[in-house]
């Protein structure tokens, strides 16, 4: 039984890393996000009746990390590594009133 769950996993290792055109995101980051992702949209769809803005932020935030696991790129991950965008300067100003 163990070859089988074995080939079966390897068979779904293969399809998600053939699907992934950009990927951007580690395989471990992947897994965790499905995970997390899965178990927050199962809190959302418990609460939908009692409580919708909590219900539907949490449909929409796992449903998003699931398909940031599934697909295996995050365009904002992307954008904070990218290089060729200006650093962004902050300045602090400090105002006194007497």
């Amino acid at each position: 039984m163990s070859n089988l769950l074995t080939f079966a996993f390897d068979k779904i290792k293969a399809k998600v890393k053939d699907d992934c055109i950009e990927e951007n995101i580690g395989t471990s980051e992947r897994v965790l996000s499905v995970i997390a992702g899965g178990f927050i949209l199962g809190l959302g769809v418990k609460k939908i009746l009692k409580s919708p803005l909590t219900g539907l932020s949490g449909l929409t935030l796992g449903g998003t990390l699931i398909y940031r696991g599934v697909t295996g790129h995050c365009d904002v991950k992307k954008m904070l590594e990218d290089k060729n965008v200006e650093k962004i300067e902050v300045i602090e100003h400090r105002y006194f009133v007497k």
